[in-house]
């Protein structure tokens, strides 16, 4: 006889609506904590025009037969970046840690598509005025505010209308987010079990055995 297993639903997390975007089993919802799932903003906004964006959820709470995730991160499809990089352009990239009004941070890695080829200097100066931008915007923004922001392409046209002062530009995309306050405490937790681990072995060599 085969092991039962029964379906949870996957919802969404507040900022996307709290919906339900599939279904999942699970011979028990203890096994479903922490599984990475990823939609995209046709699935989570029904917004096509920004189909090339993956949404990575994690599975953070089950009641009932309701998985509940929450928001780690977000990337572009290779074939969008791509598209951006053409001939005779120079691609700057940015990465930021950030930390949001509601003191979340996010690791947020942006790519600006210069028109021509440039010197140092101009890449140098985007580049700076590029990290202040989003360091400023997140630090006046709530969490979910400065996602939808990414998610959306809003926060990616202040960028380009802002640097387009510096040198003329052709694109910016956030290529990248990751939210890193969850990825400190996993850290945490091995360095602490690593430390545990060490002690017991060196209790057994010194004593024979540990007490």
């Amino acid at each position: 006889m085969g092991i039962k297993k029964d379906w949870y639903e996957i919802v969404s997390p507040k900022l996307f609506g709290s919906k339900v975007i599939g279904m999942t089993l699970s011979v028990d919802p203890r096994y479903l904590k922490a599984r990475t799932i990823q939609a995209n903003t046709i699935d989570l906004m029904n917004d096509y025009s920004r189909f090339f964006i993956k949404i990575n959820l994690q599975i953070e709470n089950i009641e009932g037969n309701k998985a509940y995730t929450k928001f780690i991160g977000h990337e572009c499809m290779r074939d969008r970046v791509a598209r951006m990089v053409q001939r005779k352009t120079r691609k700057v990239e940015i990465i930021e840690d950030v930390k949001t009004k509601d003191d979340v941070r996010v690791r947020i890695k942006t790519l600006v598509i210069l028109s021509r080829r440039v010197n140092t200097s101009i890449k140098s100066k985007t580049r700076h005025k590029v990290a202040e931008i989003v360091q400023q915007k997140a630090a006046e923004t709530k969490f979910d505010d400065l996602i939808m922001s990414m998610i959306s392409g809003s926060l990616q046209k202040y960028i380009k209308d802002t640097v387009k002062k510096i040198y003329p530009i052709s694109g910016v995309e956030i290529r990248k987010s990751e939210v890193l306050i969850d990825r400190i405490k996993q850290t945490a937790k091995r360095q602490t079990k690593k430390v545990y681990a060490k002690t017991t072995t060196q209790g057994k060599k010194k004593g024979g055995k540990s007490q």
